[in-house]
């Protein structure tokens, strides 16, 4: 059964080729900015008060357009195929939990080598990256890793199976019924404190605290697909 299912995983690699251009499509669209910075900055223009967002921000393209592409296109191939509801289950979980380690891997590595040396060589004063934005650099690059990654993980099977549901009514349901609780949520202090202290927990939390939280979530979210692809129609 693993041979199978990570056959799967690599035939759903490969699949997501749209998910590869757009984010090579970004980064050298980003790229390019930088480019100039860094040469007006050879040439002696003050680049004080620049500042800039990470392009390791560009490599979540990668777990989202994946999480879309698998259930919604590479599903009804990989069954035409001749695979399994259950194989295609893990497969798809192992492609999330590669492209999220990838992207936090290489995100970690880019913020604390390019990053740091844009900033230390005056192209800009300041540059956001996510590890800075939710706090996930004060425990270190590990912490940095690891809250990063379960993170995308969530995001992925979250995005993964509310895209799987979308040919069902009670897909549109749930979109209702996200939508009703963001616009309920909001205008009232309790509940908006409720939908803060989630967002906090998955976010801005320390790493024992929103690691777990994120990887639990991910994992009762995501096997609700095995539900879902067990009625779904090919």
């Amino acid at each position: 059964m693993c041979k199978k299912v990570w056959a799967i995983a690599k035939l759903n690699l490969k699949n997501i080729r749209v998910a590869y251009i757009i984010t090579a499509a970004v980064i050298v669209g980003m790229s390019s900015n930088y480019i100039v910075d860094i040469i007006m900055t050879m040439n002696g223009v003050d680049m004080s008060g620049n500042e800039s967002v990470s392009i390791a921000w560009v490599l979540w393209l990668l777990p989202a357009f994946a999480s879309i592409l698998l259930p919604s296109r590479n599903f009804k191939r990989t069954m035409n195929l001749g695979g399994k509801r259950d194989n295609f289950f893990w497969g798809s979980l192992e492609v999330y939990a590669i492209l999220a380690a990838v992207a936090s891997l290489v995100g970690v590595i880019f913020n604390n080598t390019a990053d740091a040396a844009y900033v230390n060589g005056g192209a800009y004063s300041s540059i956001f990256t996510a590890p800075a934005v939710f706090g996930w650099a004060d425990y270190g690059v590990f912490a940095e890793f690891f809250q990063q990654f379960a993170f995308l993980f969530l995001f992925a099977a979250f995005i993964h199976t509310l895209t799987a549901i979308q040919d069902k009514w009670y897909g549109w349901a749930t979109d209702v019924l996200i939508i009703a609780i963001i616009s309920v949520f909001t205008p009232i202090a309790p509940l908006r404190k409720a939908l803060a202290w989630f967002f906090r927990v998955i976010l801005f939390s320390r790493p024992l605290t929103q690691i777990p939280f994120c990887m639990i979530l991910a994992l009762v979210i995501y096997s609700l697909n095995k539900f879902i692809f067990a009625r779904k129609a090919i």
